[in-house]
């Protein structure tokens, strides 16, 4: 409650400053800004349907997460405020001032006053201006690359300084105050921009909304053409070098006359296994029919001789042997295809020749029988049976001989194939590899650059802007009510720290709070002006207070003595003194003063050693008791005082001057004192505070006033209360 009633009371000391010093700084700011020009605002909403929108992705059940939702529409906001999208937004909005502009007349472009200004300020570059054409659209754009081709960077080039210089409306420092924001978790972004001039506002949203389109479609479209066009260069360098491995293989496999590696090989693995079977069949056969050949002819002696020289044996044999090469060549080499019917004609010549070659022995009738009589015919017939087995192994043996050189030959030939043929189908199978790599990041890309023309062509603005016709709330009243606000509580903060800081004792309750000691009285310095006609008043009224109070502490029946002490010179002991002497005789009682200044002693020390209540008691002109004996005591810087002295009294004050710091040292020296006070009271006496300070220990002092009594009633929270005499 305490702290209430204080914060009540600090806020009606510094009044005056809560009331003049923001009315003066409004004032001022009215002052300044009488000749603030008015404000237009003009707003512009662009839908991007990135989130929501439908893409190729989308269709294809491929969601993106928050997070890249997130980032997709910060990228937004940041191609919209980048300096390359101002930067060409402060051109294009110059030239479209330069062409459009009037100097004699306002116009949905610029004001006239604002073209002059910067028509002006731009006489170097006149030249640029192109209003050649009667379509103002080609000469803005004719004026515009007039710009982009003049423009170097150099710090002398006028054109690379219309968005680096202070120039108004198109340099970096105005456009940077267009706010870009996103509404909500929408795809919609919000453009507002405001200036004092409504054709510049207007120009500058549309300007910069169709600048952030087509600085969005290079960017991503730029991104992915270049993707596009390095997966096609890579898909073209790849594709010829496939193309050339494959020649390669498809040359090589036609020199060396190979169709199927893999089956070929088999195929002449098959064939030279039938080979060797075949082979070693006709071998053996042939073995077999000599071997026989020569034991028949051992048993047929000369008759041998005589048939291997009859000239049909011999043109019959040569006839079978050629027919049986012929068959063989027909059987063992697959490449050699005769037709059927001439195998089949073969045989039944095969057949006739031997039946002809039995026929023309047959009629050799002497060779039946021989010499001995013994019948040779059944010989005769194997040993012909055998000849012809024989002739049939030899014409095979002869076939399959050249057969073998052929069948090394195909070895020989096929060897080193498969490795080559392996080396050159791996350079293939990697060619084509990294072709279908290529191929199907080609079409990825190709996808998402369908997907970013599906996104893009959801990119416009879904509120076109719109021409300001009325300025905004003109913010001339925002900053004067705002100046006034801040002012006030710049007031209020300043003088809270300089309370909570200070250590001066000007109030009661911060005395108390500072010291830890209970204010017994308080006296007000002499005042000024109009209040200087209560002065006498205001010191009756804190005398008497004082003088009540310390009437509690006295005792009857005896003398009561009150000591007045201070830690340094100058604190108003002896005013004090003198105002409770005057108190306390006007209640009748008799007062004895005794002051260290009035006494012989060398020094104050002096004093305090030879003080005597007794003799004081004997001093006194009645002899009667209740006698009050005020005793001044000089400061406790220069002397100090007894524990007999201070607790011998009835009360001790401690004077204390509430204009000067309350020092550590003060502090010390108060709490030193009230210790040697024991049992006996000690309080404190402020000396010189103002009136406020006083009312807190004296109650409501004049002027009784009808605001000063409705303040003291609220100060000591009396809202409600009736009361008839606040000054009691």
């Amino acid at each position: 409650m305490n702290y209430i009633t204080y914060f009540i009371k600090f806020f009606y000391r510094i009044r005056y400053w809560l009331l003049f010093t923001p009315f003066i700084v409004a004032l001022l700011v009215f002052w300044k800004t009488q000749h603030m020009p008015e404000q237009y605002t003009t707003n512009c909403s662009v839908y991007t349907g990135i989130i929501t929108g439908v893409s190729i992705l989308s269709e294809s059940g491929i969601n993106t997460t928050s997070y890249t939702q997130s980032s997709m529409m910060e990228n937004l906001l940041n191609i919209i405020t980048a300096d390359q999208t101002l930067k060409q937004v402060s051109l294009r909005l110059y030239a479209r001032i330069m062409v459009y502009g009037n100097p004699e007349k306002d116009n949905t472009y610029v004001k006239a006053s604002n073209y002059r200004r910067l028509y002006n300020h731009g006489k170097s570059i006149h030249h640029l201006i192109d209003k050649s054409s009667s379509n103002d659209s080609i000469n803005e754009q004719r004026t515009y690359e007039n710009l982009i081709a003049y423009e170097t960077n150099d710090k002398s080039n006028y054109v690379y300084g219309i968005y680096q210089w202070n120039l108004p409306y198109v340099n970096r420092e105005s456009l940077q105050k267009i706010q870009v924001e996103r509404i909500g978790k929408s795809d919609i972004i919000e453009l507002t921009y405001t200036t004092d001039d409504p054709g510049i506002t207007y120009q500058t949203v549309k300007i910069l909304v169709d600048e952030f389109i087509k600085q969005y479609q290079e960017l991503r479209f730029g991104e992915t053409n270049n993707v596009i066009a390095y997966f096609r260069a890579e898909l073209n360098r790849i594709g010829k070098e496939l193309e050339k491995s494959e020649n390669s293989l498809t040359k090589y496999r036609v020199e060396n006359q190979v169709i199927n590696y893999a089956e070929e090989t088999r195929s002449v693995a098959a064939l030279n296994r039938d080979y060797e079977l075949q082979y070693w069949e006709s071998l053996n056969t042939y073995m077999v029919a000599d071997s026989l050949i020569h034991e028949l002819e051992k048993r047929m002696k000369l008759n041998t001789e005589i048939i291997q020289n009859n000239n049909s044996f011999i043109l019959y044999n040569n006839k079978i042997s050629e027919i049986n090469e012929k068959l063989a060549v027909a059987r063992y080499y697959s490449q050699i295809v005769l037709p059927q019917q001439t195998i089949d004609s073969l045989n039944r010549e095969l057949e006739a020749n031997k039946k002809a070659l039995s026929e023309s022995l047959q009629k050799m009738g002497y060779l039946k029988h021989s010499k001995e009589g013994i019948a040779n015919s059944s010989i005769i017939e194997e040993w012909l049976t055998q000849i012809l087995a024989f002739k049939k192994a030899e014409a095979e043996l002869k076939v399959l001989s050249k057969r073998k050189v052929e069948m090394d030959k195909k070895y020989v030939h096929f060897a080193p194939i498969g490795s080559t043929l392996t080396r050159k189908e791996r350079n293939v199978n990697i060619n084509e590899r990294r072709y279908m790599a290529i191929l199907d990041a080609l079409n990825a890309a190709i996808l998402r650059q369908k997907n970013l023309q599906m996104t893009s062509s959801t990119l416009k603005p879904m509120n076109d802007p719109y021409y300001p016709l009325k300025p905004t709330i003109h913010p001339r009243k925002k900053l004067i009510i705002g100046a006034y606000l801040a002012t006030l509580l710049f007031t209020i903060f300043f003088f809270l720290i300089i309370e909570v800081l200070d250590r001066t004792l000007r109030y009661v309750f911060k005395a108390e709070q500072i010291t830890g000691s209970r204010v017994l009285g308080v006296f007000t310095r002499p005042l000024n002006l109009r209040a200087r006609r209560f002065n006498q008043t205001y010191t009756e009224m804190s005398a008497r207070t004082l003088c009540n109070y310390a009437i509690t502490y006295f005792k009857p029946n005896q003398n009561n003595i009150i000591n007045l002490i201070s830690n340094q010179s100058g604190e108003g002991k002896n005013y004090v003194m003198q105002q409770l002497a005057k108190q306390f005789t006007a209640q009748g009682m008799e007062v004895t003063q005794l002051s260290w200044h009035e006494e012989h002693q060398a020094d104050a020390q002096s004093f305090i050693q030879v003080l005597d209540i007794e003799k004081l008691e004997g001093t006194t002109s009645s002899r009667q008791k209740d006698n009050v004996f005020l005793v001044e005591y000089p400061s406790l810087k220069d002397a100090a005082l007894t524990s007999n002295i201070l607790q011998g009294a009835n009360l001790n004050l401690q004077i204390i001057d509430s204009r000067r710091t309350w020092k550590n040292t003060d502090q010390q020296l108060f709490e030193r004192t009230r210790e040697m006070c024991g049992n006996t009271p000690f309080f404190i006496v402020l000396n010189y505070t103002n009136r406020d300070a006083a009312e807190e220990i004296n109650g409501l002092m004049p002027p009784y006033t009808f605001f000063r009594k409705l303040f003291y009633r609220i100060s000591q929270l009396g809202l409600t209360a009736k009361e008839q005499h606040l000054n009691v």
